[in-house]
């Protein structure tokens, strides 16, 4: 297994998160959808299976191409490519970027060649890591050029004319297990993949999941460990 399959299948353990991924993307997943970096399909899962949807899976990652063909290899409307969104001449009704434009360093060409890939009052859809004081060594680990503010996404949005409809922190637990973790130096055991130290965290974390999203709302969405942003292409 890979350090990416296994940082992936960690977090597979986290479906209390998973769902509140789901829950806040949910209306924007329309029709034609492209999952850019889509990993091990898991997030990608729960439209599949809607045969008025058509889905393409982007992954750069061979490795994780195989895995994908291999779990989807019966869904006749899920394409899988290995390649990148520059390479793709298609449209679509929604984009997403779920964890994924962290991991890019010239994010902001990335973002503009997403946006013309989209149909008219179509979805440009991120979920990032959030706030630059909780990077840490761990991110570095997983490829992460940096995490967001929504400052970021609202700025480049006005400054190339495009119409941002959703901009917020979610997971205040998740924020402040982070801010934490990095007092007493915690990451460094997500660093090392001690497997039984990252399931605890990642289990101990996911049942705190409820309480974040009551916290979130309390908070005004002000602060989380996560930030989900999203972009409509007008005509």
């Amino acid at each position: 297994m890979t350090y990416l399959s296994a940082v992936l299948e960690y977090f597979d353990l986290a479906q209390n998160y998973r769902k509140y991924q789901h829950k806040l993307i949910k209306n924007f997943v329309k029709k034609k959808i492209l999952e850019v970096g889509a990993g091990n399909g898991q997030i990608i899962n729960d439209y599949v299976y809607d045969n008025n949807n058509e889905i393409v899976l982007l992954e750069i990652n061979s490795d994780m191409c195989a895995l994908l063909k291999k779990k989807f290899n019966l869904n006749k409307n899920v394409k899988i490519i290995n390649s990148t969104i520059q390479n793709l001449n298609q449209k679509f009704d929604t984009i997403l970027y779920l964890d994924v434009i962290e991991h890019i360093e010239d994010h902001e060409k990335e973002i503009i060649d997403a946006y013309s890939k989209l149909e008219n009052d179509g979805y440009l859809v991120f979920i990032v890591p959030a706030f630059q004081n909780l990077f840490s060594n761990f991110d570095a680990s997983v490829g992460h050029y940096r995490r967001y503010e929504k400052k970021f996404f609202l700025e480049f949005a006005k400054k190339n004319k495009i119409k941002c409809i959703k901009a917020h922190y979610f997971d205040s637990i998740g924020y402040f297990i982070i801010i934490i973790a990095k007092l007493f130096n915690f990451m460094n055991f997500y660093i090392h993949k001690n497997k039984n130290t990252v399931t605890l965290g990642i289990k101990f974390w996911n049942l705190l999941i409820p309480i974040s999203k009551i916290l979130d709302k309390i908070l005004f969405n002000s602060v989380g460990k996560s930030l989900i942003c999203v972009y409509q292409k007008t005509k």
